[in-house]
């Protein structure tokens, strides 16, 4: 899954150019393509952060409640 990310990100970053140039708005695939890319990033880092253990939360100041209510929100929020 993260090979498909990363070579999405990559191509949204190339086509990023295109649109930029034309001063035209991205079309609807390309708003949903960064939507889902932002949706997949967002849950990635809330399971890493779910996975944590206690030292390492305590380290970036957040409880085990916090993270896991953190990791219980839905991919779109």
């Amino acid at each position: 899954m993260s090979v498909i990310v990363n070579s999405l990100m990559s191509w949204k970053e190339a086509t990023n150019g295109i649109a930029a140039s034309s001063h035209r708005r991205p079309g609807w695939g390309l708003r949903f393509l960064h939507w889902w890319i932002q949706c997949s990033e967002r849950s990635r880092q809330r399971q890493a952060l779910a996975e944590l253990d206690d030292h390492f939360l305590k380290d970036i100041g957040k409880t085990r409640q916090e993270a896991m209510a953190e990791a219980a929100k839905p991919f779109w929020k």
